[in-house]
């Protein structure tokens, strides 16, 4: 009997045994699955998951809302469906580029489109106008983020552009420093010994361009009979001499924000028209026109063999005019003997093969005469190089014509730091100003405006007296 009752107790323990191992199996080992799960899923929406990062973009929760996205953009950018994942693909490498998190994707896209409308771009370009962004950022030691605030920063400049009398203080840190670094080098040794700063009037100003800058251009008899035979090229008769006199002339800028003003038909109703270096008409003639009776260049423009000067066939028509700069107190036999750029030889050969085409050499001398005159009535002590083209062009027409109408000297409303109409440049140099003393050249000219502001917000245009029929007093210094 004992042994019997020994047999039921060892039976009845064994089927606890095995009723405790059932019961744990089952029940939990679904508390322990769940606790896993619970741990695996907070590690996978943080993005870490055995030290391995996960990208958010791919995690399950994620995906539904992934695919709304993708929908969105593709209306936003006026893509098929099927073109779904281009979109995410591309926001996603801008995003990188510019240092941004994934969730602000869609403000790229948007930023970079608006950024093409601003510039005058087509969208295909955006990604030109980011790279250009972040450049723009590292010249003013902005960190990327603040790209933003660059923008803002250039547009209220523009807004407020020659509201005032500019100065060094009002321009970009790179453009500071550049004019500094031309300053300490001086290569043209300039010495001057005038004041600055001196509040003439505008007739005053405009006496001083009559009677102390003298435009006028080489002639053989400038230069001593026993230089080479190219001097007999030269035009016998000075160029104001061969046009005679003019009423209403039209200096056409090149820089960008000409482009959608539709002037066109205003700029070709002048006498005569003035253009600067390799500017183009065609394809632009509804903007900029088409009529070209003088073209003013400077020596680059004839040495360098990407203008092909010689075959160039826009080299063809109208009067050519080209100005090299000399040292500041150099006589012209001395500028003859040592030139910026070597520029005779090319000249000598154009003109034995066009001999019919008027092509004139400006005096350097012209250059610093005027160069003192926006020393004397700038702020400060400006940059010692020439002034540029587009100083040169308005005071020859000014001698040539009674009136001169010039176009987006002074920028309109449509500035950007584009700089030419015909070409895809970026630069904010060519608005202020880097190896010549622009912001204080516009200052003049701006003072000497005739027409109203709202001329040049509409359309950058200045209207200017000639100075032909000027009546000063008596000679100003």
């Amino acid at each position: 009997m004992v042994r019997i009752l020994r047999k039921l107790s060892l039976f009845c323990s064994m089927a606890l045994c095995i009723s405790y191992f059932l019961y744990i199996g089952l029940f939990g080992h679904q508390k322990y699955v769940a606790s896993t799960t619970r741990t695996v899923k907070h590690q996978y929406q943080s993005g870490f998951i055995w030290g391995n990062e996960i990208s958010n973009a791919s995690s399950p929760e994620r995906s539904t809302d992934h695919v709304t996205e993708e929908q969105k953009e593709a209306q936003k950018n006026n893509l098929p469906t099927s073109k779904l994942s281009n979109i995410v693909t591309y926001k996603q490498k801008e995003a990188q580029k510019n240092n941004l998190p994934t969730s602000k994707l869609s403000n790229i896209v948007t930023y970079k489109q608006k950024e093409a409308q601003k510039n005058n771009l087509p969208t295909s370009k955006l990604s030109n106008i980011v790279t250009y962004k972040k450049k723009e950022a590292q010249k003013n030691n902005l960190p990327t983020s603040k790209l933003s605030n660059t923008v803002k920063s250039l547009k209220y400049n523009r807004t407020k552009l020659w509201e005032k009398e500019m100065n060094s203080k009002d321009l970009i840190e790179r453009l500071q420093k550049q004019r500094s670094n031309y300053r300490g080098l001086n290569r043209y040794k300039v010495k001057y010994k005038g004041k600055v700063s001196q509040q003439h009037s505008p007739h005053e100003i405009l006496c001083q361009l009559k009677h102390r800058v003298n435009i006028t251009t080489l002639k053989s008899s400038d230069l001593p009979d026993n230089v080479s035979s190219w001097s007999q090229c030269l035009p016998n008769k000075d160029i104001r001499e061969a046009v005679g006199k003019l009423k209403r002339c039209a200096v056409v800028s090149s820089a960008a924000s000409i482009r959608g003003s539709r002037l066109g038909q205003e700029i070709d109703s002048h006498d005569a028209v003035l253009r600067f270096n390799a500017a183009l008409t065609k394809q632009f003639e509804v903007d900029v026109g088409s009529k070209t009776t003088l073209r003013l260049m400077n020596s680059q423009i004839v040495t360098q063999k990407e203008f092909h000067f010689l075959e160039n066939s826009l080299f063809k028509d109208g009067i050519l005019i080209v100005w090299d700069p000399s040292p500041y107190n150099a006589d012209t036999y001395q500028w003859y003997k040592k030139p910026e750029f070597k520029f005779f030889g090319p000249y000598q050969e154009y003109r034995l093969a066009n001999p019919n085409q008027p092509f004139y050499i400006l005096k350097p001398q012209s250059l610093w005469q005027m160069w003192e005159i926006i020393q004397e009535n700038s702020p400060e002590l400006i940059h010692p190089n020439p002034p540029s083209s587009g100083s040169i062009g308005i005071l020859l027409m000014m001698n040539l014509c009674d009136e001169v109408n010039v176009y987006e000297f002074l920028p309109s409303s449509r500035q950007s730091d584009r700089c030419y109409y015909f070409r895809e440049f970026f630069d904010a140099a060519c608005t202020y100003g880097a190896y010549h003393p622009l912001i204080y050249e516009k200052n003049l000219i701006k003072k000497l405006n005739q027409g109203t502001n709202d001329d040049i917000v509409k359309n950058g245009k200045i209207t200017l007296p000639g100075l032909r029929n000027l009546e000063c007093e008596t000679p100003t210094r």
